[in-house]
């Protein structure tokens, strides 16, 4: 991913020594070193065929002194325009309200590639009685809720948009950033970029101290300095996150009590959550620890009518509001 980060970034073609020098995956510089030259080769020919069975191209050229440079043209890596329709583009949606393919970034993607305007009009209800909340969603309305909550997250990523390409070149390059967080300035070397959750974090060390900074919450543009700034630090980034979106600390902290009927109990969706419980007409309830209510909320809309929340009370409120917010919006637009 890095060297992909790298050569994405790079506006012209680069020579593979000019890339083992900028990102210091392979060799040590100006190694003369037999078995580690060999090494750095294998890995840098091991890279790039990951890469290209991912299906990105890279292209190749002979520069003028005979070496060979590398690029991947931002032409050949982002998707054009699909040109879906909107009952297409409704189809997307829906299906990813339904289909839990063990991620975070589905639905990002399906608010990529489909707009607000098409939704059709017309949601599902939100029900309450004897201390619980159902998530009701049938039919196109569930698809169209979970395409707001979609479209919802997509907003929140604006500020993050325009600085994930520079942090992920920063990283790449090992250039020093400062930023405005947390009210004061901070002078971090960057180390890559999270997504949890429908969120960009960037992991970075920061006085000796690794650490991650939401990238949307970042009160100021970055500044990038030179690269090459800092030596590459051996921190496994994707350990500094939980990868299950609903136990990353947002400031909540809840045991949630899930009733999920038969039809969905032996889904993927529902095995996010520890079964507590079987009953006899095949349904399960299942306990969650949640530290990031928005998460959850994702999780229980994606099984539909199928789930019920059943405590704590307070987070059944939260869920029962939330879907009568939603549906509300949705009638006042209709």
């Amino acid at each position: 991913m890095e060297l992909m980060m790298y050569l994405l970034a790079r506006d012209v073609p680069t020579t593979r020594e000019e890339i083992w020098r900028d990102t210091g995956l392979y060799a040590p510089d100006s190694t003369t070193d037999r078995r580690a030259l060999e090494s750095a080769r294998t890995s840098f020919e091991r890279d790039k065929a990951l890469i290209r069975n991912l299906g990105v191209r890279i292209t190749e050229a002979i520069t003028h002194d005979g070496a060979t440079s590398y690029t991947i043209r931002r032409q050949d890596y982002f998707l054009p325009d699909l040109q879906l329709t909107p009952e297409e583009q409704l189809a997307l949606r829906f299906a990813a309200a339904r289909v839990d393919i063990g991620e975070t970034w589905d639905l990002e993607a399906v608010a990529k590639l489909t707009s607000a305007e098409t939704a059709a009009a017309g949601a599902g209800g939100a029900t309450s009685g004897g201390g619980t909340a159902g998530a009701a969603a049938d039919g196109a309305g569930g698809g169209t809720l979970s395409a707001d909550v979609a479209l919802e997250t997509a907003a929140a990523q604006q500020t993050a948009g325009s600085l994930l390409p520079k942090l992920a070149a920063a990283s790449a390059e090992r250039a020093q950033v400062r930023f405005a967080y947390g009210g004061r300035r901070r002078d971090a070397q960057p180390l890559g970029l999270l997504c949890r959750a429908g969120y960009w974090y960037l992991a970075a060390r920061e006085d000796d101290v690794v650490k991650t900074f939401r990238v949307d919450r970042m009160e100021s543009d970055a500044e990038v300095g030179e690269r090459g700034a800092f030596a590459r630090a051996d921190v496994d980034v994707a350990a500094l996150l939980p990868s299950e979106p609903m136990e990353i600390d947002f400031g909540d902290d809840f045991e949630a009590r899930v009733r999920i009927d038969a039809t969905m109990a032996q889904q993927p969706t529902a095995e996010r959550g520890r079964v507590a419980e079987r009953h006899d007409d095949g349904s399960v309830t299942v306990t969650a620890r949640v530290r990031n209510r928005a998460a959850f909320r994702v999780w229980v809309l994606d099984m539909g009518r199928h789930a019920v929340v059943e405590s704590p009370p307070e987070l059944v409120a939260d869920v029962t509001g939330w879907l009568r917010s939603l549906v509300d919006r949705r009638e006042a637009a209709s």
